[in-house]
């Protein structure tokens, strides 16, 4: 059927997809029904893992056989309700050839008694399926990674041709567009022809094709996603057609594409795509050969344009194909046998002009954290609703400074983790304050032996298992004065837990932040927190470690405003200086994390460092990395202070009012001019940690001697004050 005329091949498919279309609304599918079909759920019947779902294979009564995605009960990070109502109620308005089909659902309610904070209560528990056509073909990711799939030019151009037309019926076949928002070869599968089918709709949207929207947190691959999007957080039908353009790179070039650009901005990534495909396709397989193939290569060209205005719309990119007629296509089949020297002249492109936009399978939650899709086969464990991973490679590395504790005795050392000791909670689980002997380490009455921080990782999430033996690995074998110290953890059943130092003064985005009963920091005390903090960063980057999740609620306080930094469960083993590690999964918290590893999935020690200039302009402006809150201009704290930074007589401007006027104004333009260089487009400018840790020691040893003065004036004003003889402010100049 893959060399049959396109004519016949189209109307076969037609008639065949009508067929299967005709049927009624998808089906409420009770979840024992579902159980059943796919022998509960078994091993020997799954066909895939999620971001936040397990696919498996069943067969209804009638020989029909569909493809069950098995929604995961919690997800940390992952509005996962509203990617089961986005990929349900959308699906169902739609009914296309090049669309999956939706064939059912299942949403059930039940109590479930569970334990939580010390006590057995009844939980709701929600079962939630998504039923689909099921398709032997696959994604299209698995055979554009296949070196042997061997697809000819006739086949890419089919599947080409069918990715857009059912794009165009998501934009245009109804009053309400549909914007997809993670179109890339993973989601989109193939039947038994070879015929393309848009899948995956969990980030699908309803927008009116005529605006411009925003997005409070990033959605999607990277990759994938446009740069007026990874800057701004624009949303437009342009969106999809950059996706379009660069899985049309892929299908034409292979699995091995471009790979890295590490060290490029977005402008420069573009100007590569163009000038290399230009070059390389144009003078290998074009040059005397059909006039389609190089229309499907301009239209990729045309659809990745940094600038979203140069983009076409997906009606016009349809108009484009239209004009390839039946006698290109048999041009193309000519091709079929020059495939082999020509398609490994087009994907052996390597060295510096690679680029692989497909570098993961994951996306970003609202908070901004990724949430990747895991290639980890799943079971599950006793309780349904837990599952853990069975073959991740979770060996934890022995450590004569970490202990094993046993559940109970953490449940004891927290009191059962009782409300009244919770001292955090969030995606991840809860952080409980505890009481442990200093030298057993056995639980103790509150207010005995030493306080710990008992933090509680989510049993559902596998992402949060590899976080937990991250941080044992990478705590359990390093020492360091600006480290936090991991006295043990808990590897129990389904239970997994750390036990910390405990540091009472919380973190710094408590101080920066106002939360609770924290006071906002002095200036001089912000110095003291960035140097703690760069000082640990430059002791892990001398390990080869990158942290890759640099942010202020990872910087802990002691009693003494000592900096312990934390959050190591992102961290990785990775090359030294400029030399990147290819991340198969982008993590890390957006608006800190730096733009070349959003885009590329290339990660280097310089993304650290970008993250670190973050943190001083939060320390500098009193905002955050990324306010929703503000006006659209202000979101991004690193746009809106750039221009600022560059010019010292507007320095003033974006210092935090919180300071009251108390600081040096030489230091503030040393540390603007420090963050201006840690956050630069180029990685390649940016410092290393050990400058930035010399630069923060010059600006501290000059703050001393002023600050010991400026206390002496304080000392005396305040004296004045109370015998009456002055009532002026002497920073303002005005009364006080």
């Amino acid at each position: 059927m893959c060399h049959a005329t396109a004519g016949t091949e189209e109307i076969e498919y037609t008639m065949e997809n009508e067929s299967q279309h005709s049927s009624t609304t998808p089906r409420d599918f009770t979840f024992q029904l579902l159980k059943q079909i796919t022998n509960d759920f078994s091993e020997d019947n799954r066909i895939g893992v999620g971001g936040y779902g397990v696919v498996y294979k069943g067969t209804l009564d009638n020989g029909e056989v569909i493809a069950v995605k098995k929604l995961y009960y919690k997800h940390p990070g992952l509005d996962s309700d509203k990617q089961f109502q986005n990929e349900c109620t959308n699906l169902m308005r739609v009914r296309h050839q090049n669309i999956v089909r939706l064939v059912g659902y299942c949403h059930e309610i039940r109590h479930k008694c569970v334990e939580h904070n010390g006590k057995y209560v009844f939980a709701m528990v929600e079962d939630r399926a998504l039923c689909f056509e099921y398709l032997e073909g696959g994604s299209l990711d698995k055979h554009l990674s296949d070196e042997s799939c061997g697809f000819g030019w006739h086949t890419r151009y089919k599947i080409i041709k069918g990715i857009c037309e059912g794009l165009n019926y998501l934009h245009n076949g109804s009053k309400e567009s549909i914007f997809h928002l993670d179109l890339k070869p993973a989601n989109i599968l193939l039947d038994r022809n070879m015929m393309p089918k848009i899948g995956d709709f969990g980030l699908s949207r309803l927008f009116d094709s005529t605006e411009t929207c925003s997005t409070k947190g990033i959605i999607g691959t990277p990759g994938y996603m446009p740069p007026e999007y990874i800057n701004r957080f624009h949303i437009t039908p342009k969106f999809d057609v950059f996706s379009l353009g660069v899985t049309i790179i892929k299908i034409m070039a292979g699995h091995q594409g471009y790979s890295n650009f590490a060290d490029m901005s977005s402008q420069e990534f573009i100007q590569l795509v163009h000038g290399n495909w230009e070059k390389a396709l144009r003078t290998t397989v074009l040059s005397d050969t059909s006039h389609g193939v190089k229309k499907c290569i301009e239209i990729a060209l045309k659809c990745v344009e940094a600038d979203r205005a140069k983009r076409p719309t997906i009606a016009e990119v349809v108009d484009e194909l239209s004009k390839i007629d039946t006698t290109i296509i048999d041009e193309l089949n000519k091709i079929d046998t020059a495939r082999s020297s020509t398609i490994e002249q087009v994907t052996n492109l390597r060295s510096n002009q690679a680029f692989n936009p497909c570098v993961n399978s994951g996306m970003f939650a609202k908070d901004g954290s990724m949430i990747s899709s895991c290639s980890s086969r799943a079971t599950r464990a006793s309780s349904d609703s837990v599952l853990l991973s069975t073959n991740i490679k979770c060996q934890i590395l022995p450590s004569a400074s970490v202990k094993i504790f046993s559940y109970d005795n953490l449940r004891l050392a927290t009191r059962r983790f009782r409300a009244n000791t919770m001292t955090g909670e969030g995606g991840f689980g809860c952080v409980c304050k505890g009481w442990i002997d200093e030298n057993t380490f056995s639980p103790c009455k509150p207010g005995t032996g030493i306080p710990v921080a008992v933090k509680r990782f989510n049993p559902e999430s596998l992402q949060e298992h590899q976080e937990w033996l991250a941080e044992i690995n990478h705590l359990g074998h390093l020492s360091h004065p600006n480290l936090v110290k991991l006295f043990g953890y808990c590897l129990e059943d389904e239970y997994r837990l750390l036990v910390y130092e405990f540091l009472p003064h919380g973190s710094l985005e408590n101080h920066l932040f106002r939360r609770g009963s924290c006071q906002p920091l002095s200036w001089n005390m912000r110095m003291k927190v960035a140097l703690g903090a760069a000082k640990a960063l430059a002791y892990l980057h001398s390990t080869n470690i990158i942290v890759r999740d640099v942010k202020n609620s990872n910087i802990l306080l002691d009693t003494d405003y000592n900096v312990k930094l934390t959050g190591l469960g992102l961290a990785v083993n990775g090359p030294v200086g400029e030399e990147s590690h290819l991340s198969t999964r982008i993590m890390g918290t957006y608006g800190y994390a730096a733009p070349e590893y959003v885009a590329t999935g290339r990660l280097t020690q310089k993304c650290d460092i970008y993250g670190f200039g973050v943190l001083l302009l939060e320390m500098l402006s009193g905002r955050r990395a990324l306010d929703p809150n503000r006006p659209a201009e202000e979101q991004h704290l690193v746009d809106w202070a750039r221009p600022y930074l560059k010019h010292k007589h507007k320095i003033r401007c974006i210092i935090d009012a919180k300071l009251g006027g108390i600081y040096s104004f030489g230091a503030v333009q040393k540390i603007a001019a420090l963050a201006l260089e840690c956050v630069c487009l180029d990685p390649k400018k940016r410092p290393t940690m050990d400058s930035v840790v010399s630069v923060l020691e010059g600006v501290q040893e000059a703050e001393e001697p002023e600050a010991a003065e400026h206390q002496e004036s304080n000392k005396k004003v305040t004296a004045s004050r109370k015998n009456g003889k002055s009532r002026w402010n002497i920073f303002g100049g005005g009364p006080s």
